[in-house]
C-alpha cells in the first residue's frame, strides 16, 4: 500500500505532465494559426487611367494565388491580357461580365494561380508591350492552399484542443 506522501508526488508528477501536454497542444494549435494566416493570398491594385494614360504600377511581382484588382480612375479603359486569357472593364468576359472599353469607375479583379510572366494592355490606348500596358509577374511556386479563418473554425479548433489535452490529462493521471 502506499503512502499518502508517494500518492501526492505522483498526482503532482502527473499534473506536470499534463500541464506539458496541454502546453504542446496548445503551441501546436498556435502554430497551425500562425502558418494558416501566412499562407493567405494577397490582393493587389492597379489604376488605370485617371489623369494619365497608364496603369500604375505597370509591373508587380506577386505569389501564385495571388489577386490583382485593376481600377479605373477615369477615362474610356479596359484590361486585355497579352495571351488572350481575360478581358475586363465592367466584369470579365465570360464571367458575366463586359470587358469592352469603357468610361464608368469599374473595378475588375483577375487570380493569377500559374508562375510565369503575364503582359496586359489598354485596347484604346496601347498594345502589347506598348503605350498603356502592363506586366504581371508570377514567382514559381506551388500557389498557396487557401484557409478561411473564421469564428466558427477558430472555436472548433480551440475546443479540439482542450478537449485533447483533456483526454491527456485523464490518461496520464490514470495511467
Amino acid at each position: 500500500m502506499k503512502s499518502t506522501a508517494e500518492r501526492m508526488i505522483r498526482n503532482l508528477s502527473g499534473q506536470r505532465r499534463s500541464w506539458q501536454g496541454l502546453r504542446a497542444v496548445a503551441s501546436a494549435l498556435l502554430l497551425l494559426l500562425v502558418c494558416a494566416g501566412a499562407a493567405q493570398a494577397t490582393n493587389w491594385n492597379v489604376q488605370a487611367g485617371g489623369s494619365r494614360l497608364e496603369f500604375v504600377p505597370r509591373e508587380l511581382t506577386i505569389e501564385p494565388g495571388d489577386t490583382v484588382t485593376w481600377s479605373n480612375l477615369g477615362g474610356l479603359h479596359n484590361v486585355v491580357a497579352d495571351n488572350g486569357a481575360f478581358r475586363c472593364a465592367n466584369g470579365c468576359d465570360g464571367q458575366g461580365g463586359n470587358g469592352a472599353p469603357s468610361s464608368q469607375i469599374w473595378r475588375a479583379t483577375v487570380t493569377f494561380n500559374q508562375p510565369g510572366t503575364f503582359g496586359y494592355f489598354c485596347e484604346p490606348h496601347g498594345q502589347p508591350g506598348g503605350g498603356m500596358y502592363g506586366t504581371i509577374t508570377v514567382n514559381g511556386g506551388e500557389p498557396p492552399i487557401p484557409v478561411t479563418l473564421n469564428g466558427r473554425l477558430i472555436g472548433l479548433l480551440l475546443g479540439l484542443a482542450l478537449i485533447t489535452g483533456a483526454a491527456l490529462a485523464l490518461h496520464r493521471s490514470r495511467g
